[in-house]
């Protein structure tokens, strides 16, 4: 997915008058206060509406209302990416990590944890609002000098699903009709079913086949996308 999306729909609803209100997380000054100087441009459409050194912080405070988080992917707060993007989702902003590391592990866990995109801290800022824009519509958005990493995964036999892929399948794996799948991401139903589609052919080209709920509940749990049962 190449500085490219994956249309999805639904993790971002822009702000008044088509407006994307941003918040930003990062431990460094120049990042935090530098942002709204290189996306909330004239005419951009995007507003940086909060900024803060830690996800808590952001979160007590008007950065909650945000339709998307940029978030550090190491704040030097001891939490990690997989904590951050958790508590950023369940408060309802869809986040795009953005990122000096350009580690495929790095980008990969970022993914999977729920970021609906991965962009590097030295990307043009016009990329960078492309990627808030598409991020806002629910589209994934991964950095174009990153895209080989999505062409494989660091086990062979385990798929690499895309951010909208992941969450479809943590939604339906747990028992969720897909008509509720779709409405929780916001997006229409035969896409939430293309999106099951797809994971079923990427864990049968694995040799994981997975043709009921049930199977894809345990490829789920394996593969680490959902807890172990107690």
């Amino acid at each position: 997915m190449p500085g490219g999306s994956v249309a999805g729909g639904g993790a971002g609803v822009t702000g008044d008058a088509g407006r994307i209100d941003v918040a930003v997380v990062d431990d460094h000054p120049i990042i935090r206060d530098g942002m709204t100087g290189w996306v909330a441009v004239p005419d951009s459409g995007i507003r940086v509406v909060a900024a803060a050194t830690t996800v808590d912080a952001l979160l007590a405070g008007p950065g909650r209302g945000a339709q998307v988080v940029l978030l550090d992917l190491d704040l030097g707060d001891g939490t990690t990416v997989e904590r951050n993007v958790a508590a950023i989702l369940a408060a309802g902003p869809a986040v795009l990590v953005l990122s000096a590391s350009e580690r495929p592990a790095a980008v990969r866990g970022a993914m999977r944890a729920g970021a609906s995109g991965y962009a590097l801290k030295h990307e043009e800022a016009a990329e960078l609002r492309e990627a808030i824009r598409a991020v806002a519509a629910g589209e994934d958005w991964v950095s174009p000098r990153l895209a080989f990493i999505f062409a494989t995964d660091d086990a062979p036999d385990r798929p690499a699903l895309s951010a909208q892929e992941t969450r479809t399948l943590r939604l339906y794996a747990t028992g969720l009709p897909i008509k509720s799948v779709a409405r929780r991401l916001g997006i229409g139903e035969e896409t939430a079913k293309q999106y099951v589609r797809r994971v079923r052919e990427k864990y049968a080209q694995a040799n994981r086949a997975a043709p009921t709920k049930v199977d894809l509940y345990h490829r789920a749990v394996e593969d680490g996308h959902l807890p172990s049962p107690p």
